[in-house]
C-alpha cells in the first residue's frame, strides 16, 4: 500500500492528466458549430467544477490524517468516477 505522500502525488498526476483532457475538449467545443457551442460550454463548466472539487479534496488530504484521510480518499475515488463519466459524456457529444 502506498503511503499518503505517494498517493497524493499520484492523485496530482492524475489531475494533471484530466486537466489536459478537459483542455482538449475545450478546444473542440470552441471549434464546434455555434448552435451547439453553449451546450458544450455548459458541459465543460461542469467538468471544471468537478475537477476543482477533486483538487480541493486532494489539498485537504495532504493536511489530514487517520480517519479523515481515509474518508477523503474514498471521496476522491468516487469523484474520479463521476469526473470520468462526465468527461465521456461530453466527449461523445462533441463527436456528433
Amino acid at each position: 500500500m502506498e503511503n499518503r505522500n505517494e498517493y497524493v502525488e499520484s492523485l496530482k498526476k492524475k489531475l494533471d492528466d484530466w486537466n489536459a483532457k478537459i483542455d482538449e475538449l475545450e478546444v473542440k467545443a470552441k471549434l464546434a458549430e455555434m448552435e451547439n457551442r453553449s451546450k458544450y460550454e455548459s458541459q465543460l463548466s461542469k467538468l471544471k467544477e468537478q475537477r476543482e472539487e477533486i483538487k480541493e479534496k486532494i489539498e485537504h488530504m495532504q493536511q489530514s490524517s487517520g480517519k479523515a484521510y481515509e474518508e477523503l480518499r474514498k471521496g476522491v475515488e468516487g469523484a474520479w468516477d463521476i469526473l470520468g463519466d462526465a468527461y465521456n459524456k461530453a466527449k461523445s457529444q462533441l463527436k456528433r
